[in-house]
């Protein structure tokens, strides 16, 4: 590769790191039963970081030739003589052999046409489970190929490619004036894999059974998050168990701290089988690992990069990842999920059941609180008792993961974050 020897030219006396990052990606979205928009965008771009005398700088490049190659290592070279003093050391060559049934990269041999007209057959199905669904909101299909590598001054040399494969769905339930809308979302590393049946089933139930949805009084009731909803909440908090709060000092907890009642576990696995972030390498070069953050309510490690490992003196968990080859990495989930229970559910005689979260993005995840709109029922048992629309959800995560009263053994994963149904003893559900 051009950009290799003459980044070795022009860097001597300079540590460095080449980030190559090539993206394909594949969209089509339907309505009315037609294929209502299609997008195919391909984009393949260098980030390049330089580092001397603890000083870091970077640059990016799209059109890559050697003027433009230049003009980048000048621009990170200038940007590391007014960097901040700071710990980056750079992993070295990797000696151990991945075991392949970790490469999960996946050529689907599928006709591009058959890829395309995946939401047209999709949203037949929609219409056709409830005479209700009188409209689709959005009925989407999205397969993005990735191939990245590495390269770096100290012999490191890795690459890997991989698929993601998506779908997103909003049925719309209509009775006698009252209509709901709800959101569904499914994907996988395997074309074939994608649980279509399973989100068209679940979505469309729950934009039925919400019709006639209204506001209860405000009340202190237990609450029952199934899956979907509790993935949301560990993605709006995982910042908690990042190597970057820590040393910004924004932790509440820190290593050995009870943070969750026992039979609460939460782990990072960047080596899980189809698991959507699952990877032989972070975007450092540094081996992805199964993490333990929690075991049994007790804070066990937190996430890292290599710089944040080496500001408090540990190692790297290969979570250094970055959003685009445009980002110098940062502290992220690999797929972080709550360990799932060993048995279903034993449902209350009273209880809230969420369906639907919005606003979780303005949580706090440095003081746990949070405030959202939510959608759902209040059930006994395992009937729905009243439909519930236009309340507020209000808690604190520390505060949630101690009053834990039951984990689920139904563990599932939206993204690359995961959970069980978890009940929780109480909460403030704010209504009328």
């Amino acid at each position: 590769m051009e950009v290799i020897s003459a980044v070795k030219k022009l860097l001597k006396g300079y540590q460095w790191e080449i980030y190559l990052l090539e993206t394909k990606k594949l969209k089509s979205s339907s309505k009315n039963f037609q294929i209502e928009s299609l997008i195919k965008s391909e984009d393949t771009g260098i980030g390049i970081r330089v580092f001397k005398d603890k000083r870091v700088g970077f640059s990016y490049l799209t059109n890559i030739n050697k003027n433009s190659i230049e003009k980048a290592v000048k621009k990170a070279v200038d940007m590391s003589k007014v960097a901040d003093v700071e710990e980056f050391p750079l992993p070295e060559r990797v000696a151990e052999q991945i075991p392949e049934e970790y490469d999960s990269f996946t050529a689907e041999k599928i006709k591009l046409e058959e890829k395309i007209n995946i939401p047209v057959e999709i949203e037949l199905s929609i219409k056709k489970r409830d005479s209700r669904i009188k409209n689709v909101r959005e009925c989407s299909f999205s397969e993005t190929v990735f191939f990245y590598r590495i390269i770096n001054s100290e012999g490191l040399d890795v690459s890997e490619k991989g698929t993601v494969y998506t779908v997103s769905i909003s049925p719309v339930a209509e009775e006698n004036g009252n209509s709901q809308i709800v959101w569904g979302f499914t994907q996988s590393r395997y074309l074939k894999k994608l649980d279509l049946d399973k989100v068209v089933e679940e979505t469309v139930k729950n934009a039925v059974n919400l019709l006639k949805a209204k506001p209860i009084k405000t009340t202190e009731i237990p609450v029952l998050f199934p899956p979907y909803a509790f993935s949301q909440i560990l993605q709006a908090f995982y910042p908690a168990f990042s190597g970057e709060f820590l040393i910004k000092r924004k932790n509440r907890l820190n290593i050995g701290d009870r943070a969750g009642v026992e039979q609460l576990n939460i782990t990072d696995d960047g080596r899980m089988f189809n698991g959507i972030m699952t990877r032989n390498y972070d975007d450092e070069g540094t081996p992805t690992q199964k993490t333990p953050v929690i075991k049994n309510g007790t804070v066990e490690n937190f996430l890292h990069s290599i710089h944040t490992a080496a500001a408090v003196g540990e190692k790297s968990t290969g979570n250094g990842f970055r959003n685009s080859y445009r980002d110098t990495p940062s502290v992220k989930p690999s797929n972080l999920f709550v360990e799932k229970g060993n048995r279903e559910i034993n449902y209350p005689d009273r209880y809230f059941y969420v369906v639907e979260m919005l606003g979780l993005h303005t949580s706090n995840p440095v003081t746990g609180d949070f405030s959202v709109g939510v959608s759902g029922f209040v059930m006994r048992r395992n009937e729905i008792v009243q439909p519930v629309a236009g309340v507020t959800l209000s808690g604190n995560f520390f505060d949630m993961l101690k009053q834990i009263v039951q984990i689920g053994n139904d563990l599932k994963f939206y993204r690359n974050f995961g959970s069980p149904s978890i009940l929780i003893d109480r909460l403030v559900i704010g209504g009328v």
